[in-house]
């Protein structure tokens, strides 16, 4: 019998297992290259009915502005502070990581990065400041050169009230989020602090007081604006940079000297709010406490206020069929009626809010009435001009169910009012420029409510106070730096009541394979594919072997 002298070759079995090691090799590194291509190119078929992994074309409008950035040496960041497997396990932050992904496959001058902060805490030092004592795992930074936001990943979903995911708002937080790292001059809102009024302390940001504006600051960042402080006792006039005062619920009075109002250079605190508003257009938002046991008497911002149109009720206004019960059973919060009107200021406001039968409702807790202060009008002409004029109009008032009563330490003393009554208003000034023959505005907007823009209120997500408060002040504000309300937000006036709603209750609660970037039978097939390569050079590994031992 003849032997095959092939079969023993030393040569020939070293070559065949060369290219066995090299082609399982190969085989492997390809596995690791698709798995990564997929991963940050978004490799994945969107199969959920809500597009939750898509691009919407509002999002690409409103983000195509990025190309356009100075890229010099900086670029748009996105920064996770977790790892991808941490990142797409977990519902909460799995849509916004893939959307960040698709910016950045879209657009070359934003880029994702990812930093697992617990194993690396000082990774992301950079962007630690007084105001932020722990980045954790679920927040992300959103930076440009030296600005940044730093958000939690629930901040991009709107949550129903058992704090179960409802529906997706990333986008809309997202792009506002770009748009205000990347604005040039950023405009600001200032809260007035010398009065004892309540605000939103930047360097103490835990405080009970700062908390219980927290809502109020996340409204005006999202609108684009920075949030400062002022006083204004100190300061000679508004800063430029100020595009809405904020006075909320002082507690004293507004500095006035009589004896010095002739004195050359002397302006008072109301007198430099004057010049604010008609030399530099600007917006002024009060909420003020109707009863007076609790603050001192405000005789020089009520002067200040009744020349603008506000004229304010010092009773508590009660509605026994249009309320809203709190926790403790009583039901002093009181449900405003919205203006349906087309010509009315207030729809023009919240005019699609207005026309959804079953949005949620817009409430006022423990709040007084406001009345017209112009005599027999509710438009005059402002002294020493032909075409200036001050507009006053309610933005929301009560049902005709409502009452108003006098109150003291002992209890009610007695109706006052009985009807429908004005709980928010807004006077707008209108000048005619003889130049650009253009109108220019300016807005006071007031609330007798002490509270109308606390947390409780505006962070409740069974009210529309919210939505309300938003369109107001991108309505007087004037502020282009965020983004569209197409993207939703936290908004009634969104078809979808916010964002991308899920055809499910909730996210968790739902056990569908929708709700991923792939169904169970997609990913099945596409872990298939990528297996059959080196199974396939497996089998041909086994199968040489095999021909040369023994064939």
């Amino acid at each position: 019998m003849k032997l095959n002298s092939k079969r023993s070759s030393p040569g020939r079995n070293r070559m065949f297992a060369v290219i066995t090691v090299a082609a399982i090799i190969l085989a492997l590194v390809l596995n690791l290259l698709i798995t990564y291509v997929g991963l940050h190119n978004s490799m994945y078929i969107d199969t959920t009915p809500e597009g939750l992994y898509t691009l919407t074309d509002a999002m690409k409008r409103e983000c195509d502005f990025i190309d356009e950035l100075d890229n010099d040496e900086r670029c748009v960041k996105i920064t996770f502070c977790a790892d991808p497997d941490t990142l797409t396990a977990s519902e909460l932050t799995r849509v916004t990581y893939f959307m960040a992904l698709k910016l950045a496959a879209r657009y070359d001058n934003l880029e994702v990065e990812t930093v697992n902060v617990e194993y690396n805490p000082t990774a992301l030092s950079q962007y630690k400041s007084t105001s932020l004592k722990t980045i954790n795992q679920s927040d992300v930074i959103v930076s440009y050169g030296d600005r940044y936001r730093i958000v939690s990943a629930n901040r991009f979903w709107v949550t129903a009230s058992d704090d179960e995911l409802w529906s997706y708002n990333g986008e809309y937080r997202m792009a506002t989020l770009i748009k205000s790292v990347t604005a040039v001059d950023r405009p600001a809102a200032y809260f007035v602090t010398d009065h004892g009024e309540s605000y939103y302390d930047i360097n103490n940001p835990e405080s009970e007081m700062s908390l219980d504006n927290a809502y109020l600051y996340d409204l005006i960042e999202e609108r684009g604006m920075e949030v400062k402080t002022l006083e204004i006792s100190s300061v000679d006039e508004i800063p430029e940079d100020c595009v809405l005062l904020i006075i909320n619920n002082p507690k004293t009075d507004f500095l006035f000297d009589e004896d010095k109002i002739d004195e050359l250079g002397y302006i008072s605190d109301t007198e430099k709010l004057d010049r604010y508003l008609v030399k530099r257009q600007g917006a002024i938002m009060v909420a003020r406490d109707y009863d007076e046991s609790r603050r001192e008497p405000l005789p020089v911002l009520d002067a200040f206020l009744r020349e603008w149109g506000f004229a304010f009720g010092d009773s508590l206004v009660l509605d026994d069929e249009n309320y809203m019960t709190r926790d403790d059973g009583t039901f002093k919060d009181v449900v405003g009626e919205l203006d349906t009107d087309e010509d009315s200021y207030g729809y023009a406001i919240y005019g699609d809010l207005a026309a959804v039968g079953t949005a949620p409702p817009t409430v006022f807790s423990d709040t007084g009435y406001i009345e017209c202060s112009y005599p027999g009008s509710e438009s005059v002409p402002e002294d020493g001009t032909l075409s200036t004029g001050r507009n006053y109009a309610t933005l929301i008032d009560t049902y005709d169910t409502a009452y108003a009563v006098k109150t003291d330490d002992s209890g009610m003393l007695g109706v006052e009012n009985v009807g429908k009554m004005t709980l928010a208003a807004t006077t707008t000034r209108i000048y005619l420029d003889s130049v650009t023959a253009e109108n220019r505005y300016s807005y006071v907007f007031c609330a007798n409510s002490p509270s109308f823009f606390s947390s409780e209120v505006l962070g409740n997500l069974s009210y529309s106070n919210y939505d309300v408060v938003s369109s107001l002040v991108e309505n007087i504000a004037r502020i282009d730096n965020y983004a569209s309300i197409e993207l939703g937000g936290i908004s009634g006036n969104s078809q979808n009541v916010g964002g991308k709603q899920l055809v499910d209750t909730t996210l968790s609660t739902s056990a569908t394979d929708e709700k991923y970037a792939f169904k169970t039978q997609t990913a099945t097939g596409f872990t298939v594919a990528i297996m059959l390569v080196p199974v396939a050079v497996l089998v041909c590994g086994i199968v040489v072997s095999i021909r040369r031992r023994f064939l």
